[in-house]
């Protein structure tokens, strides 16, 4: 019997120590988790953007090419003279200067042969004219006796009449006539000089090179006079017009340049519509080729942020610190540019988390660092 109540009593002593060790354990967890829910809230940094007008400038880079661009070809044919070995890449020429002559004495002497014809065929003339046309014979003598083999040939005798036109034809006078004039025209086409101050870019002539009309020789470009080709999104072409000032830069060299709108493409990139838009500048250092960026200012945007742009998600969303935890938030973005974004859609006391954590969620715990 004894036995029996001391077995009982180490029972209940049991139970109630095992009831005792479980309650402690539980406690133990709840602190335990307690402190885990602590560590869980991640430290960050926010930022609280003002709502107001957000200026931006609107920037695009294209290629620089010359305004006034020359493709010199031979109009006649040839030989190039010495001019030529001068005619190379950064040669210098100033407005109505030779820059490239082709051997001429053959033609010339042609057209010498040409106009001593006109002159038989005008004298020939004088006895029929005398008695057909008296009243025209004086001014076609006048005419014949002033003409130099050396100089271009002056206008011709006015007609009194249309028989005398038609006899004038007949003799084959006009022909002769124009195509002196037309070989006078081509005489000029052997000296190419330069139709402005500038600077050869390239070149295929050599001195003693036979060329033919149509043969290239070179490149010749105004380097004070560049347009710089940009492409800009079909939205801004309410404020983007001819006479728009444009400010470049270049990210290979020092300096600023003002430009302006000179010209607007007349059509639109399907894919991207956008607008091919053209920006006249001139100044130092510039050269046909670079590739240079323009900044044009735009009107502002009411009442937006401007935050960074890696706050954003690939979708537009942002996250926001509310009661301790991160909440995404849907917003409008207004414009991305460069490292900056404008949106609107936040409260002006929202809290933006400024830290960039890829593992971020929805209802993830924060505190402020």
């Amino acid at each position: 019997m004894k036995r029996r109540i001391i077995a009982i009593g180490l029972s209940i002593a049991i139970i109630i120590a095992a009831i005792l060790i479980v309650k402690a354990l539980s406690s133990g967890k709840k602190k335990v988790g307690d402190n885990n829910e602590k560590v869980k809230a991640t430290l960050i940094q926010v930022v609280k953007p003002a709502i107001e007008d957000v200026s931006y400038e609107l920037e695009a880079t294209g290629k620089l090419i010359a305004s006034e661009r020359l493709q010199i070809f031979s109009q006649v044919e040839g030989q190039l003279l010495n001019s030529a070995n001068l005619f190379r890449p950064g040669k210098t020429y100033r407005k109505g200067e030779t820059m490239l002559q082709v051997d001429v004495e053959e033609f010339r002497m042609t057209l010498l042969a040409q106009k001593s014809d006109f002159i038989t065929s005008i004298t020939s003339i004088l006895p029929d004219l005398k008695s057909d046309y008296p009243n025209s014979y004086n001014a076609w003598k006048e005419y014949v006796l002033n003409l130099d083999l050396q100089k271009p040939l002056a206008a011709l005798p006015k007609s009194e009449t249309t028989q005398e036109k038609f006899f004038l034809a007949g003799k084959g006078i006009l022909t002769s006539y124009y195509s002196i004039q037309s070989a006078q025209e081509k005489l000029n086409k052997y000296t190419i000089t330069a139709p402005y101050g500038g600077i050869v870019t390239e070149s295929t002539a050599e001195a003693g090179k036979a060329v033919r009309s149509g043969t290239e020789l070179g490149v010749f470009i105004n380097p004070n006079k560049f347009e710089l080709e940009i492409t800009l999104p079909l939205s801004s072409m309410d404020e983007v017009k001819v006479g728009t000032v444009a400010t470049i830069h270049s990210s290979e060299i020092k300096g600023n340049w003002q430009g302006k709108v000179i010209r607007i493409g007349g059509d639109i990139d399907a894919q991207s519509q956008s607008v091919i838009v053209y920006i006249g500048v001139s100044g130092e250092h510039l050269k046909e080729g670079m590739f240079l960026t323009a900044s044009i200012s735009m009107s502002p945007f009411e009442n937006a942020m401007s935050v960074q742009r890696k706050m954003l998600s690939d979708d537009n969303k942002i996250f926001v610190m509310e009661n301790g935890v991160l909440r995404h938030k849907q917003v409008e973005v207004l414009m991305k540019q460069g490292d900056k974004a404008i949106i609107k859609g936040l409260s002006a006391d929202a809290q933006i988390m400024k830290t960039v954590i890829k593992s971020a969620y929805e209802g993830m715990p924060v505190r402020i660092n």
